[in-house]
């Protein structure tokens, strides 16, 4: 049984109208003339010339993919919207495979999708020395792809890999997918149905939900009444064939059933994505790294986020605390 819901993330209606500035950017020639300034402008004092990007959910829409809080947001079409927590995808076995068969529907979308002009321009950016880092929000890898030779913090993970939460190994999501596809014919023979019904190919969420579907941010499918209690996930294997040691000293249970699907008496060996999961801390590193880019920038550049994310909103303050120039309005997620 599945516990009773986690207070979600708050409903957000439409954001207030970003302040301009200056007054000439409100068009798309003023814009461009505002930023070619922004970038081209000596530094604060004592500050190295050093341009940081920092991004959110907004920029990969035109990918095809959700955002949160934009015109078609999942926090504003989808009311009921609920992500998981971290503690309870590692408490509750229920609530992983509700949370799998819908990443594993979802992950289709997501893995053909492909960096839009938004990341080539940062690209672009880069190759003429006007950008020297980026940070992103999102989870989707494509920076990377877009810009691999520019220097990237994938702030809060990637979809990409999984990581068992007992080892920290790190898998790759295709083989991941092949396993979830594997001990769940039933599921993957609907996958084959709704992708040939082309569900997944349309960018539209109305088109979507007249399907029977729904699509959040970060590879997530929501299917009305599905039977999620049929779905059944691998187990690490790692972990699988040298159980982890204990606080107590002893080794932890992983079992998996006939097929090899981790079963519930099981202690270790959960895989989780690789991921900064709601209610779950960056990972130390990521945070140092980052604070690190943010201290050696001039200027931050913030694309497509609306910064109510904390963990973006204190790299801004701090990079305006310290005198960094942020250029107004950013684009909002």
């Amino acid at each position: 049984m599945l516990r009773k819901p986690y207070m979600r993330i708050p409903y957000t209606d439409v954001l207030a109208a970003p302040t301009i500035t200056p007054s000439s950017a409100n068009t798309f020639q003023g814009a461009v003339a505002a930023l070619q300034e922004f970038l081209t402008a000596p530094s604060p004092k004592g500050i190295p010339p050093s341009t940081l990007v920092l991004t959110g959910a907004g920029l990969s829409v035109a990918s095809g993919l959700a955002d949160y809080r934009g015109t078609n947001g999942t926090y504003r079409v989808n009311k009921s919207y609920r992500p998981i927590y971290y503690s309870e995808f590692l408490q509750n076995h229920e609530a992983r495979k509700r949370y799998w068969a819908r990443s594993f529907l979802g992950w289709t979308s997501l893995h053909k999708a492909r960096p839009n002009s938004g990341h080539f321009a940062i690209k672009h950016l880069g190759d003429l020395g006007l950008v020297h880092n980026v940070i992103t929000q999102n989870v989707d890898s494509f920076h990377p792809k877009a810009h691999p030779s520019l220097p990237t913090i994938e702030l809060h993970g990637y979809l990409r890999s999984l990581v068992c939460v007992s080892c920290h190994e790190e898998l790759p999501r295709d083989v991941f997918q092949e396993e979830l596809a594997r001990l769940n014919p039933a599921w993957a023979a609907f996958l084959r149905e709704i992708t040939a019904s082309g569900a997944l190919d349309t960018e539209n969420p109305d088109e979507r939900r007249r399907r029977g579907m729904r699509t959040n941010p970060d590879g997530d499918v929501d299917l009305p009444d599905a039977p999620y209690t049929t779905f059944r996930y691998p187990a690490c294997p790692r972990c699988l064939a040298n159980p982890p040691p204990t606080p107590e000293g002893g080794r932890a249970a992983v079992e998996v059933d006939n097929d090899g699907a981790w079963s519930a008496p099981s202690t270790a060996g959960i895989l989780k994505p690789a991921v900064t999961m709601f209610g779950e801390n960056i990972r130390p590193q990521t945070k140092i790294e980052a604070e690190k880019m943010v201290d050696e920038a001039s200027k931050l550049l913030i694309l497509g986020t609306s910064l109510a994310t904390y963990s973006a909103w204190r790299l801004a303050k701090h990079a305006k605390d310290r005198g960094s120039r942020l250029p107004l309005p950013t684009w909002e997620e």
